[in-house]
């Protein structure tokens, strides 16, 4: 990736809620730029596939199967792509389960959201990705 390219991100939530507001806040991160979400784990993983993003935030629940199906298909076949699990479902054996899947990062959504818009300034900064 050159410097003048940006990082691609992809959102996976069945909250359309967190979808938009999360859509809104990486639009205003310089260096990163959207390039589609999904609500259900099959259109997550094809769209992945299709768009091969930089990134993935991840929700553990959604509809038509759970994010750590999402997260363990991914990561199996780009086991480069940063996946970021955000989840209502922070219990300790959840995190431990996403993060032998191969996920990046697990925040809570209630008390770690911030974090994930932090992670994703620093993967459009290449200054920050170099340290």
């Amino acid at each position: 990736m050159t410097s003048h390219e940006k990082k691609k991100v992809f959102i996976v939530d069945d909250s359309s809620v967190i979808r938009n507001r999360l859509s809104q806040l990486i639009t205003e991160l310089p260096g990163v730029r959207l390039v589609g979400q999904a609500e259900i784990a099959f259109e997550a993983i094809q769209a992945i596939r299709r768009l091969r993003p930089e990134v993935v935030v991840l929700d553990i629940s959604m509809p038509g199967g759970s994010g750590m199906y999402v997260l363990e298909t991914v990561k199996r076949e780009y086991p480069d792509l940063t996946v970021i699990m955000l989840t209502n479902f922070a219990h300790d054996q959840y995190r431990q389960k996403c993060l032998q899947l191969g996920a990046d990062h697990f925040f809570d959504k209630t008390t770690e959201f911030e974090k994930v818009l932090e992670i994703l300034g620093q993967a459009g900064d290449p200054a920050a990705l170099a340290t």
